[in-house]
């Protein structure tokens, strides 16, 4: 079991060390003379070393302190003690129980004037004190106990300004360790984003080049004793294809290097569809293509190609032997519909809309507002449609 030790800090005992002394102070220097002819002189001394002595206790239990040393200050205005000295004490009271005692609860006014309800008692029996038949202070007994419940209120509103101040900086304070927090939380996300981003690109580069790597082998195997006048062109393609696919990677991991942004060649588009076409054709994958001609955003033309890329990946992967892909890149309504299909095997089984590669298309259509529908073809083979709108300006 664990207990919690407040320790008070020396700074702070200090301060109310100092602040008793001194209240000790000016309540002893007033003039013993006006003190009852029949009260003893040296009363006064302890009387004011217990109001200093109280006031140690300001923080821990400000309501208490203030009680205690009312009813100290009011004996010695009740005996004639002068009024200013007497009540020193209280006033710091008063001002303390306004900087550190606890809120009352409820709503804000009715809660202020709860925790404000000791002060108003003290500053009543204070003036109840002075107004006494046997004082012999100076003032007047009207005029001179509305001064002194006065400047009891006055001490316990100087404390509320300064309570509330305290109170409205730390709240700042807490504000901006929160908002620092979730900037923190914010650039942990986005560089999360970002590694979600490159891993989805280098899926993307690294699975269609290794396919086409792959289908460019075995042709060059199968061909090696059949027709070996055709090995190296297929060793051109596994060659080309290596190429690219080493100098997109170096391009997508170029953005781990805070330097390198001299060095960043562009991101493919729709502009590099037809070569993209065209290496699967050099393959052995027949593949048709249609795109209609039309000016994307460059994020926006990253994804169509993306996409593209991925379907004839897949194709590659799972179509077989002799399949043959067509490519659809049109607009319409608003949109530019992308239509990747072929006439092969398809997936072994049933197509998981899980695959990371089916996910990777999701996420870029969704990035822009768009949907992905991946399935089979009612006569055979695979289907993979997406859907973008355009952007305003694009728009027909």
């Amino acid at each position: 079991m664990m207990v919690a030790v407040r320790v008070r800090r020396p700074g702070r005992l200090a301060v109310d060390a100092a602040v008793g002394v001194a209240a000790a102070l000016v309540t002893a220097a007033g003039r013993w003379d006006k003190v009852a002819a029949w009260l003893p002189h040296s009363v006064i001394v302890p009387l004011a070393v217990g109001q200093g002595l109280l006031l140690l206790g300001r923080r821990r239990a400000p309501a208490a302190v203030l009680a205690a040393v009312t009813l100290l200050g009011g004996f010695m205005l009740a005996f004639g003690y002068p009024a200013g000295d007497a009540i020193f004490a209280t006033c710091c009271a008063a001002y303390a129980l306004a900087v550190h005692g606890r809120r009352a609860g409820g709503a804000e006014l009715a809660g202020t004037l709860r925790g404000a309800a000791p002060v108003l008692a003290a500053a009543v029996a204070v003036a109840v004190a002075s107004a006494a038949p046997g004082t012999r202070d100076q003032h007047d007994g009207g005029w001179g106990s509305f001064t002194l419940g006065a400047l009891i209120a006055a001490s316990w509103v100087l404390g509320y300004a300064v309570r509330t101040r305290r109170d409205y900086v730390a709240e700042l304070r807490d504000r901006a360790a929160r908002l620092e927090a979730e900037e923190g939380e914010r650039a942990a996300r986005a560089v999360v984003d970002e590694r979600l981003r490159i891993a989805r690109e280098l899926h993307d580069v690294i699975g269609h080049s290794i396919s086409l790597i792959a289908i460019q082998s075995e042709a060059a195997a199968r061909s090696a004793r059949s027709n070996p006048d055709a090995v190296p062109a297929f060793l051109s393609a596994i060659s080309a294809a290596s190429r690219q696919a080493l100098a997109e990677m170096r391009g997508v991991l170029a953005v781990l290097r805070p330097d390198a942004e001299a060095e960043l060649s562009p991101q493919p588009g729709l502009e590099q569809v037809d070569e993209l076409v065209a290496s699967l054709r050099a393959g052995g994958l027949e593949t048709r293509l249609e795109a209609e001609p039309m000016h994307l955003p460059p994020g926006m033309a990253l994804a169509v190609y993306r996409i593209v890329q991925e379907s004839l990946t897949n194709v590659l992967k799972h179509a077989g032997a002799g399949a043959k892909a067509g490519v659809t890149i049109i607009r319409g309504g608003g949109t530019v519909r992308i239509s990747v299909h072929d006439d092969g095997a398809g997936p072994s089984g049933r197509a998981s809309s899980t695959a990371h590669g089916i996910v990777g298309m999701r996420e870029r259509a969704a990035a822009y507002g768009g949907t992905l529908r991946t399935g089979a073809r009612p006569g055979g083979g695979f289907e993979v449609e997406a859907s973008i709108p355009l952007p305003e300006q694009e728009a027909p």
